[in-house]
């Protein structure tokens, strides 16, 4: 009855690992998932006198135990779903036929294993260096619980020129925080360090820089501050190239020869120009025509920008001063929501015909209504909407319509603000006909009539 291998498979990565149960000793290695939802498949190699698995779960490391989840031998699986990140240990109890249990108490569990899941990537911040002996440089920080920065794959960090296509890789000393580097390039230069943690979750920020300097916008605002815009207007978009329209008011004679863009980082505390725009002194004097300019940020953050027109003789309005309002707020938001399929259930009984789907979805930017529900056939679709605009409230219970597939993927999709759409899709397909049919013999003839 103790010949019960335990191994723990996340579906996600399709990651393999195995241990012995018959020791029942803690094992020293701790492994580290990304995912909240995986299976723990068992072999039972002693088939007769098992007759149940049990798997129980401990988050406080072997203070107290859970019962988490019962298994018949031949069905050699448990599935494990946790609502949140956590250190957790594993350990099984196999009951015989005559109701024996063995280990036969909670102080005679040791963990089979020890997993870590970690679903948030690091926090990387870079930040551009003053060039010099014809070096470029960058620094940066990195927040995270499960980092290892002994590990040589653990900070990356590459650049390109800006509009190029091919990251070329940074030379990165071992557990440092900051590289210089012959860029090859005159112009700009964009650079992203890139965190990896113990469990695979990967962070990034970018930046610019140039042998001229840092001429792009400073980093946005951090986290503490933004908490303080969540309730004011502004302009959502995920891209860090920006256009806006714009016209020209009041235009005397001489026309208009520049337009200037200013921005500010936190409130309009402080204000710094961007660049100038010089403009057509003929094209400035036609009226009703709208006018579009072009630029970019270094990063994710909420920017404040204004625009100062000068008149063909240099004449116009005072640069914006400190702590007056921008005309225009926009929040640049890069990021995905996180998207958690928690569990789908199909109805039986009273509640035939229904289908019961749960998840999570986290985003600063989420919206009343972000959530929109799939199915298909295929794992890459084609995708059929079978609930939109839902709010995020956890759950929706569809009823399904006939000539439905009899099985099929799930996927739930949550849209920010700036338009980022994260998904979840079921790991297998969710079989709706539950049906168990019966073979009834009607009759018993001799030979072969």
């Amino acid at each position: 009855m103790r010949n019960l291998m335990l191994m723990l498979m996340c579906l996600a990565t399709g990651g393999l690992v195995s241990v012995d149960a018959n020791a029942q000793e803690p094992s020293a290695g701790v492994i580290f998932f990304q995912h909240r939802q995986f299976k723990i498949p068992f072999k039972n190699e002693q088939k007769a006198g098992v007759a149940q698995v049990r798997l129980y779960t401990s988050a406080d490391q072997g203070r107290t135990w859970q019962f988490t989840a019962a298994a018949a031998p031949e069905e050699q699986h448990f599935r494990f779903t946790t609502l949140k990140d956590g250190f957790f240990w594993f350990t099984v109890q196999t009951v015989d036929r005559d109701g024996k249990q063995f280990p036969a108490s909670f102080d005679e569990f040791k963990p089979n294993l020890k997993v870590i899941v970690d679903t948030v990537p690091p926090v990387v911040q870079a930040q551009p260096l003053p060039p010099r002996n014809g070096e470029v440089g960058v620094a940066w920080t990195i927040r995270d619980e499960n980092l290892d920065l002994a590990l040589p794959d653990s900070v990356r960090v590459e650049y390109r020129v800006v509009g190029g296509e091919a990251w070329l890789p940074v030379v990165v000393p071992l557990g440092g925080n900051q590289a210089y580097w012959d860029p090859k390039a005159n112009g700009q230069v964009e650079v992203r360090v890139l965190a990896r943690d113990r469990a695979g979750n990967v962070g990034e920020d970018k930046t610019t820089v140039s042998l001229a300097g840092n001429q792009g916008f400073a980093n946005p605002i951090g986290p503490a501050q933004i908490d303080s815009f969540r309730d004011f207007d502004r302009k959502f978009v995920n891209s860090k190239q920006i256009s806006l329209s714009y016209d020209l008011n009041d235009v005397g004679p001489s026309g208009v020869s520049s337009v200037e863009l200013w921005y500010t980082l936190y409130k309009g505390r402080s204000w710094n120009k961007l660049t100038e725009y010089p403009l057509d002194l003929k094209s400035s004097l036609e009226p009703g025509q709208t006018k579009k300019l072009t630029f970019e940020v270094n990063d994710e953050g909420i920017y404040g920008i204004t625009l100062v027109a000068k008149s063909g003789v240099g004449l116009g309005d005072r640069p914006p001063q400190p702590g007056e309002r921008p005309q225009f707020w926009i929040e640049v938001d890069l990021t995905k929501p996180v998207v958690q399929l928690l569990d789908v259930l199909v109805g039986s009984g009273p509640e035939k015909g229904k289908l019961s789907i749960a998840w999570k979805a986290d985003d600063k930017n989420l919206g009343s209504h972000p959530i929109r529900l799939s199915y298909s056939e295929q794992k890459d679709g084609p995708w059929t909407s079978f609930a939109e605009k839902l709010p995020n409230n956890g759950k929706h219970i569809w009823k399904m319509p006939e000539q439905l597939p009899y099985q099929f993927f799930v996927r739930v999709e949550a849209v920010d603000r700036a338009g980022n759409v994260g998904e979840a899709i079921s790991f297998d397909k969710i079989k709706v006909d539950l049906s168990l049919p019966k073979a009834k013999i009607l009759d018993i003839v001799p030979g072969g009539q």
